[in-house]
């Protein structure tokens, strides 16, 4: 029980070849949109592009600018995933200020916990309007513009749960399982205009993800002491263990994923974390999925 419901408050050691970057700094040239970027994975992630050289837009919600990091190549905007004119407004004015923009980090998200009966179906379609449908109605706005200068790269942050069902965290499973179902299929589609999508599923990560526990009462609740023990853990000062990645190693990895010459179609942030998921997927990094796919939709254009 211990482990379900420290994994219910993390969203995990980074692999050898991740930690070897190159030290080669990429052009101004590059501009990033990364969603969710006021805290934790987002924030970090904004930061270390910044410094090698990105321009980056980082969009965040609520958070006050005066709180977070300043750099000179990095810039704040109100972005809600689950307001459609926001994400609008911020990838305009992005098209309109440099011409382009070649990178998405679909980052933003949350953990709704609590067994399914004790899910309320408002608390389910939040999660589900944060977690996928926010994502796919960011990544609708960006495709047009990718298409139209013929590169791109949508990368897409899921969780090493996004390949298996957590017990009392099912529907923040149920997400991330739709977000890289939908992302595989998505990869082939705009494969033709040299646009690549990537997943990265991140193990146990040190930082302050969000977890909300579902509030539906139920009758004569058998629920009633796993909620109270999942309550507590989230009440409780979380501290890391030895097998927690930092957000600052995770913003290594999404470096390396950005700078990939061949980007793959998945990636585990960790040694740990493509050891979990190989124990429910064999094709961790989606190359054989990849090549089965483009067969099949190169045979579909063919008859066109």
């Amino acid at each position: 029980m211990k482990w379900i419901l420290r994994a219910l408050l993390v969203v995990s050691a980074v692999l050898p070849w991740q930690a070897a970057l190159s030290d080669e700094v990429p052009s101004l040239s590059k501009v990033v949109l990364i969603t969710g970027a006021s805290r934790g994975i987002g924030i970090a992630t904004a930061e270390l592009l910044a410094e090698k050289g990105y321009l980056v837009y980082a969009g965040i919600r609520t958070t006050p600018v005066s709180q977070l990091p300043t750099h000179p190549n990095l810039r704040y905007e109100v972005l809600d995933v689950t307001d459609l004119s926001t994400i609008q407004q911020v990838v305009s004015r992005i098209i309109k200020r440099e011409g382009h923009l070649d990178v998405l980090i679909n980052n933003a998200g949350y953990a709704l916990g609590g067994p399914v009966e004790c899910l309320t179906m408002k608390e389910i379609q939040e999660q589900m309007d944060v977690n996928f449908f926010g994502a796919i109605l960011v990544m609708q706005e960006v495709l047009p513009h990718m298409r139209a200068q013929k590169s791109g790269h949508i990368i897409n942050i899921s969780s090493e749960q996004g390949v298996y069902g957590q017990p009392y965290g099912s529907l923040y499973t149920a997400s991330k399982a739709a977000l890289e179902s939908l992302s595989e299929a998505l990869s082939q589609e705009v494969s033709a205009w040299n646009v690549s999508v990537s997943i990265v599923e991140p193990g146990q990560v040190a930082t302050n993800f969000f977890v909300k526990l579902g509030s539906k009462q139920v009758a004569l609740n058998p629920y009633k002491r796993i909620n109270e023990l999942i309550a507590k853990s989230l009440e409780d000062k979380r501290v890391p263990s030895e097998t927690c990645q930092t957000p600052e190693q995770i913003a290594h990895v999404l470096q390396a994923v950005i700078e990939d010459p061949h980007p793959k179609l998945r990636y585990q942030t960790s040694a740990l974390a493509e050891k979990t998921v190989a124990q429910y997927i064999t094709d961790t990094s989606g190359a054989e999925y990849s090549k089965r796919m483009k067969t099949e939709v190169d045979l579909w254009l063919s008859n066109q």
